[in-house]
């Protein structure tokens, strides 16, 4: 009966968590936090009891016109229309998630994180569509177990517009899932809600709903509300969903996707390459947070790897090699020969995996970041330009020129060194631009290390964000990275930047895309560099967005 489901959509309350009522004490307090962002001194239980009758009104409101509002209409129209609106309106998001902890606190259930991933490696296609008031508890709660990004997409009443047992909810996912709804099944845990929507959304048959004990569940009397199966736990669905041919995604591109973006949000490294593959992904790139364990539990066959990025494996963490100054610029010979063995490593892992290319760290002028974090928190106050950043800024200037030339000529040593080791294994090195000012290596410097050897055996890798980022502090141009250095670029980490904020997912910040795509030779391999928080959704629209920019194509 479930033959031809491909794709299984979660209902969130009642069906992967439940709610824990809170005793009178425990309300009272998340009402008083309240009351603080309010700025008020009011009772907090007269408020409480305030706040009570209108969600009831709003409920019933919500219930026969099936629509949801967003939180800043909600607070401003239903819940505090007698306050100033702009103030709600500010607080409107944290507002509402304090009015939710007054009404009990929420728990996925004990077998929720297991069935989920059970059925992403059973080849099922995952979405989550939910009525709610919040546009952020969902998906935060998921992010905290672990589970967000085995959902394809997260369709929440209160971003739509739209609540069950309107289909129009359901269709918003299957749309953006890019599947027929009778390839879906929805499991749910209210007849009049998840059977009516799933069923006038043409969902197939195979509508799972939980058993609820919730008062105020009203009994099936109809009965095309009959779901096709009731259970009793969400285990029960692995006997009614058997393994599947894994889906095959829509479109495959020539790029790779950077393990920055799975590391914590997938149970195993296995799931996120399964997922990579699944969005559009050709290859890989491990990132300096695998480490042995990780590898020696993964199938890697079948994996195809663009590059390795060093250290990699990390079984000693980057934040350690730094602290320890084993790094390749190291000025103590015993710190810099660990800082080469580090890179070593990578060297050994990119040969075992086929991969040819390892982005190398050229290290740092100086480990101590204390003067250049607080420029950038100057820039992120809004203080540029200002005296007080100019006065920082030409402070780092002049400690990186002092402190740079011995630090640069470790660089070199160690690069002649990794060159040859590389040499053995045909694997090509890459210098990557970096986020901080006071690492290596400038323009300048990419320069004159570029010139230890050719093209073949060590190239420039173009990281997208880290240049927009320094070229808005002030320091060296983004353009200059890419007029100087285009033919030596063997890859690029390609991610947008919103200010200083970089490895977004491209399309969510404000990165000339149109520039780089003119400029990227067109054998340099093209690295998805995302972190973990964006959603499965920003990483497959961020793709789309690259293609369609022209910097990156189909197989």
């Amino acid at each position: 009966m479930t033959q031809k489901i491909e794709a299984v959509l979660f209902d969130m309350g009642g069906t992967l968590r439940s709610t824990k009522k809170r005793n009178r004490d425990e309300q009272l307090n998340f009402v008083a936090e309240l009351l603080k962002h309010l700025g008020s001194d009011a009772d907090p239980a007269e408020f409480s009891h305030l706040l009570t009758r209108r969600a009831a009104a709003y409920r019933r409101w919500a219930r026969e016109t099936m629509i949801e509002l967003n939180e800043a209409d909600l607070w401003s129209r239903w819940m505090l229309p007698d306050w100033p609106e702009g103030l709600v309106r500010e607080h409107a998001v944290q507002l509402n998630l304090l009015w939710r902890d007054v009404t009990g606190e929420r728990l996925l259930f004990p077998e929720t994180a297991e069935v989920i991933i059970e059925l992403f490696r059973r080849g099922y296609r995952l979405g989550l569509v939910s009525n709610t008031t919040s546009s952020t508890e969902a998906p935060e709660a998921l992010k905290r177990h672990g589970l967000a990004s085995y959902f394809e997409t997260i369709i929440l009443s209160a971003v739509v517009g739209k609540r069950k047992p309107d289909p129009g909810i359901l269709l918003e996912a299957t749309e953006r899932m890019r599947i027929k709804p009778g390839k879906c099944a929805y499991i749910g845990d209210l007849p009049h809600r998840d059977v009516t929507a799933a069923r006038k959304a043409g969902f197939s048959k195979t509508v799972l709903i939980r058993r609820s004990s919730r008062r105020g569940v009203r009994p099936v009397d109809d009965p095309k509300l009959e779901p096709d199966h009731r259970i009793k736990d969400l285990r029960e669905l692995l006997e009614l969903f058997p393994v599947r041919t894994p889906p095959k995604p829509a479109k495959v591109y020539k790029a790779s996707i950077s393990t920055m973006w799975g590391i914590k949000n997938f149970a195993s490294l296995g799931d996120f390459m399964e997922a990579g593959r699944r969005i559009g992904f050709e290859k890989i790139e491990l990132n300096h947070q695998v480490d042995s364990i990780m590898l020696e539990g993964t199938h890697l066959n079948g994996h195809q790897f663009s590059s390795v990025h060093e250290p990699c494996p990390a079984d000693i963490s980057v934040g350690t090699l730094k602290k320890r100054d084993w790094l390749i610029s190291a000025l103590d010979e015993e710190c810099r020969r660990e800082g080469v063995k580090s890179v070593q490593r990578s060297i050994d892992l990119a040969h075992q995996l086929g991969a040819t290319v390892v982005v190398v760290h050229a290290g740092s002028v100086d480990l101590d970041r204390s003067l250049e974090n607080r420029m950038r928190s100057l820039y992120e106050a809004g203080r540029y330009p200002s005296r007080d950043y100019q006065e920082v800024k030409d402070l780092l200037i002049s400690r990186r020129k002092e402190l740079a030339p011995p630090r640069l000529e470790a660089v070199k040593k160690s690069l002649v060194e990794l060159l040859d080791y590389a040499d053995q294994y045909k694997v090509q090195l890459g210098l990557e631009n970096r986020y901080y000012y006071l690492e290596f290596p400038s323009p300048d410097e990419l320069g004159e290390l570029l010139d230890l050897a050719g093209p073949d055996r060590l190239g420039f890798i173009y990281d997208v964000g880290h240049a927009q980022a320094l070229s808005r502090l002030g320091f060296f141009s983004h353009d200059e990275w890419l007029t100087r250095f285009a033919p030596r670029i063997i890859g690029t980490h390609l991610h947008d930047v919103s200010g200083i904020q970089d490895h977004l997912a491209p399309g969510l910040g404000d990165v000339d895309f149109d520039l780089i795509a003119t400029c990227l030779p067109e054998k340099a391999f093209r690295t998805c560099e995302f972190l973990g928080s964006n959603t499965p959704e920003q990483v497959k629209n961020g793709l789309k967005f690259l293609q369609e920019y022209g910097c990156v194509k189909y197989k």
